[in-house]
C-alpha cells in the first residue's frame, strides 16, 4: 500500500524522472534516505518504473499495435511469450473480440514482417489485426490515472 508521500513522488517523478532525489527530498520535506529508500520499495513492488521514452516514428521506426485471438491455448501462456519478443513493449491480456494487446516497435519493414511471421507461429494465436501507426500525437502516459481523465480528485493514486 503506498501512502500520500508515495503519490507525491510518483506525480513529481511523472514529470521529471531524472530529477535528482536531493531535489525531490527537498520539495517533499522528507530526507534523501527516505526518498531513496521509497523509490527503491516502490520499484521492487512493481508500483513504479523510470523510463525514457520516445517517438519511434520520428526516428524512421514502425510502431505497429496489435489485438490477438487465442483459441485452445492460455491467454497468459501466449502473452508469456509474446513479452519475451525483443521488438514488443508492451504486453496486455484485454477483454472484447481479441484476447491480447501488444505494442511493438520494429527498426523497418523487414523486422515488421519478421515480427509477425514469429507472432502468427505461436501455438493459440488465432486471430490478430494490425495497426501500423502513421502519426502519433501523444504517447501513453500514467498521468491518465489522476484528476478528471482517470480518477476524481478525492480518489487515492495506486489504490
Amino acid at each position: 500500500m503506498i501512502d500520500d508521500t508515495d503519490r507525491r513522488l510518483i506525480e513529481l517523478l511523472m514529470r521529471d524522472g531524472r530529477r535528482p532525489f536531493t531535489e525531490l527530498a527537498g520539495e517533499l520535506e522528507v530526507s534523501e534516505a527516505t526518498v531513496r529508500g521509497r523509490v527503491s520499495r516502490l520499484q521492487e513492488s512493481g508500483i513504479l518504473k523510470i523510463v525514457a521514452l520516445c517517438n519511434p516514428l520520428t526516428l524512421g521506426h514502425q510502431s505497429i499495435r496489435l489485438m490477438i485471438g487465442v483459441r485452445d491455448h492460455s491467454p497468459r501462456a501466449v502473452a508469456k511469450s509474446l513479452a519475451e519478443m525483443a521488438m514488443v513493449n508492451h504486453v496486455a491480456l484485454a477483454t472484447g473480440a481479441r484476447d491480447i494487446w501488444v505494442e511493438a516497435t520494429c527498426r523497418d519493414l523487414d523486422q515488421l514482417v519478421t515480427l509477425l511471421d514469429d507472432v502468427r507461429r505461436l501455438p493459440g494465436v488465432t486471430d490478430i489485426d494490425e495497426f501500423v501507426l502513421l502519426e502519433l500525437y501523444k504517447d501513453y502516459s500514467w498521468v491518465g490515472l489522476r484528476e478528471k481523465s482517470g480518477q476524481a480528485a478525492g480518489q487515492s493514486f495506486g489504490s
